[in-house]
């Protein structure tokens, strides 16, 4: 009966029967587990797919996966992600989501993830847990986990050169080389080097540079201990939107031409400039039934930033350990573990030094990014302690997964203020005397999580979980009264693995309490405040099948039905700010409808090409819901490329057909609308030496 029900549902998506393909993953439960019998939304990008992508920018590691959406400012390392609406209100970075480099966190204890120090060239597989995951991911990580694996020296022996170039000055070099050094050590080096000028745009440069070893051992009776240290310098520059107000009309000249001018608002010379000293370390080790992991981390950084109305230096350094065990027995797998994170950041906050002013001082244009009189300065220490327990039991065709984790976040910020910038004045003002604060948080939180997968039959599967995320608002000190982001998640779905086919469909429902919500002012100031309730609702399907050898079709759909159940709105109306209601509008941003299509070719003499098209639908540009932007249709990219021996050349174009469009459209309570314009048609010819 089970057989024949299975039967019954390959044939309703049309399916051909074939030899399953296995497809594992650690993330979501922590320990390897074949996909199939996971019960969450798990998406895997592997290295085949992204020897397919240019990968000059963190970006383009997840363009196609369903219920997820990413973009760059610049094309650079600047890349904001997006998984079922959690990062949604970032402007810079991701947030809302933990981002994991071969298991240890790249995001900081307070929920903020920058991935300039990520070199993507490294990167072997990704892995996208799109839930609120509380066992592993604990706080700050509603969104889900992301964890991107790199290369292992223990893998392959020899090196691989690479060197690439295409338009705007763009250049993506590397050189990997991994060696064994005596009996059990191996060693990993890698060097790259990326920048593009970006012209198409002003002040659209970026620049970074990337060492890495990977010094490992390989123990005897297979135990490993996998160390990686990376130094990056890298620099950015950020433009700024294009600004529709009046007789202004910035976006529509970018139509007509395709080259975006600089930005009508005053601050025209953003940037982000930071050098990091990253170190991870991992032993995995068996003692009979038992593995033991842990995980050792440090992150040192130094950022020069300049943003809207603020220039701001910091000296950061996060570390931390993640010890874990897994206990093997009869049923299946126990795993328990104590997590301990710091952050300890010191930062100062100055005015712009050359600035263009107007009547009554207001400043009309910044003239460079050099900073000038000190505005704040802070110190912050952040601590979290996590332990987290799971059962996961194996019992015939059933697997049950039962977890939960506790943790305790506590945020300490000392800070003097000497001035702000008032932006009703659009000046800076200067107090007559030093304001001194202290601010002190503490979360506890309890985040249980229960997940269940039946196979009906050995490559098709049903599961179905509830999980928790808690959100603590990283932006609490410009806005003290902002409460934690509470999320409950259901779900269902239905994963098929069978030889030439893979499908992958979900169905959810997110409750979240507080969501932290972008309200856009006057002049694009933008404050962020609690939501009382949101409802995310949505479908999501992912299906890949090889209909010949070698020839590989695929897509992804994704229905996002977002609504703020509960939200009023502060609006200023002169020198008053009054509350409007938008319950029961949508979210905005994230339209009804997205979806990506691709097809994958390899011939067995060398030749191989991949195509991809993605379309994001319309959405709302404001939480009032008073105007849509139409989104784009079928952006396309393309690789064209062809293997050898030890050559391999590859042409990689985006944007083939050179569309118009703008990645993100806002609108602030004034009427102003935002536009960050997309990059015209590129290219990248690459060349890889292997040896």
């Amino acid at each position: 009966m089970k057989h024949k029900l299975s039967l019954a549902i390959m044939g309703l998506f049309g399916i051909a029967i074939a030899e399953e393909l296995p497809e594992v993953t650690v993330t979501d439960t922590r320990v390897e587990r074949e996909v199939r019998d996971v019960p969450a939304s798990v998406s895997i990008i592997g290295k085949d797919k992204l020897e397919q992508k240019p990968l000059t920018k963190p970006a383009d590691i997840f363009s196609g996966i369903p219920g997820v959406y990413s973009i760059s400012r610049n094309q650079g390392f600047d890349t904001r992600l997006i998984i079922r609406g959690a990062g949604r209100k970032a402007t810079f970075g991701t947030r809302e989501i933990l981002i994991l480099l071969n298991g240890a966190p790249v995001t900081s204890p307070d929920g903020v993830t920058v991935l300039d120090f990520v070199d993507t060239s490294l990167i072997d597989k990704v892995e996208i847990v799109k839930d609120p995951t509380s066992v592993l991911g604990g706080l700050n990580a509603y969104g889900g986990v992301v964890n991107l694996i790199t290369r292992s020296p223990f893998e392959r022996k020899g090196g691989e050169l690479r060197i690439g170039f295409g338009d705007f000055n763009t250049q993506n070099h590397n050189f990997y080389y991994s060696t064994p050094l005596g009996k059990g050590f191996y060693l990993g080096l890698n060097v790259s080097r990326r920048q593009s000028d970006n012209s198409w745009r002003e002040r659209n440069k970026y620049e970074v540079t990337h060492i890495t070893l990977q010094p490992s051992y390989l123990f005897s009776n297979g135990d490993t201990w996998e160390n990686y240290i990376n130094y990056t310098k890298a620099d950015l520059q950020l433009p700024g939107t294009l600004v529709v107000r009046g007789a202004i009309d910035q976006f529509s000249q970018f139509l007509k031409t395709g080259r975006a001018p600089i930005t009508a608002d005053p601050w025209k010379h953003q940037g982000l400039y930071t050098e990091v000293f990253f170190l991870s370390s991992k032993l995995t080790k068996k003692v009979g039934s038992f593995d033991f992991i842990p995980t050792f981390y440090i992150n040192r950084r130094t950022l020069y930033g300049a943003v809207p109305a603020d220039i701001y230096e910091s000296d950061g350094l996060e570390y931390g350990t993640d010890i874990q065990i897994n206990y093997r027995h009869g049923f299946g797998v126990l795993t328990a573990g104590l997590v301990l994170r710091g952050e300890d950041q010191k930062l100062d906050f100055l005015a712009y030094r050359d600035v263009l002013t107007g009547p009554r001082g207001r400043i009309i244009a910044t003239l460079s990014d050099k900073k000038g009189n000190l505005l704040e300065k802070s110190e912050s220490d952040t601590k979290l302690v996590g332990f987290y327990l799971q059962e996961s039991v194996k019992k015939g065709n059933w697997v049950i997964d039962l977890g939960i984790r506790a943790d305790r976040l506590k945020f300490e910020v000392e800070s003097t203020e000497y001035g702000q910038y008032n932006f009703i004045l659009g000046r800076y003002q200067y107090y007559p005397s030093p304001i001194r604060s202290k601010i002190e948080k503490t979360y506890n939180v309890l985040s249980p999580k229960l997940g269940v997968s039946y196979k009906l039959a050995p490559w098709i599967s049903l599961y179905g979980n509830i999980s928790t995320g808690y959100n603590t608002p990283d932006e609490w000190t410009a806005n003290p009264e902002l409460e934690p982001i509470k999320v409950t998640n259901y779900e269902t779905g239905l994963k098929i693995r069978r030889g030439s086919i893979s499908l992958d469909a979900a169905l959810y429902t997110m409750d979240i309490r507080d969501e932290v919500v972008r309200v856009i002012q006057q002049g694009g100031v933008e404050r962020l405040v609690n939501a009382g309730k949101t409802r995310n609702n949505g479908f999501e399907l992912g299906l890949s099948y090889e209909i010949i050898k070698n020839l590989l079709l695929g897509a992804s759909y994704t229905y996002a039905d977002y609504k703020f159940r509960e939200f009023s709105e502060p609006v200023r109306i002169g020198n008053q700010t009054i509350n409007v209601s938008r319950n029961g509008n949508r979210l905005p941003f994230i339209p009804r409808h997205y979806y990506s299509l691709f097809a994958t070719y390899k011939h067995s003499s060398g030749i191989r090409f991949s195509v991809q098209s993605d379309t994001w639908g319309s959405y709302y540009m404001d939480n009032a819901n008073t105007e849509k932007y139409e989104g784009y249709k079928f952006v396309t990219s393309a690789n064209l490329g062809y293997q050898r021996g030890n050559v391999d050349l590859s042409l990689m174009v985006d944007n083939l057909f050179d569309k118009r469009y703008a990645l993100e459209a806002t609108k602030d309570l004034t009427g102003t609308k935002r536009y960050r314009p997309a990059p015209p048609r590129t290219f990248l010819v690459r060349f890889t030496y292997s040896f």
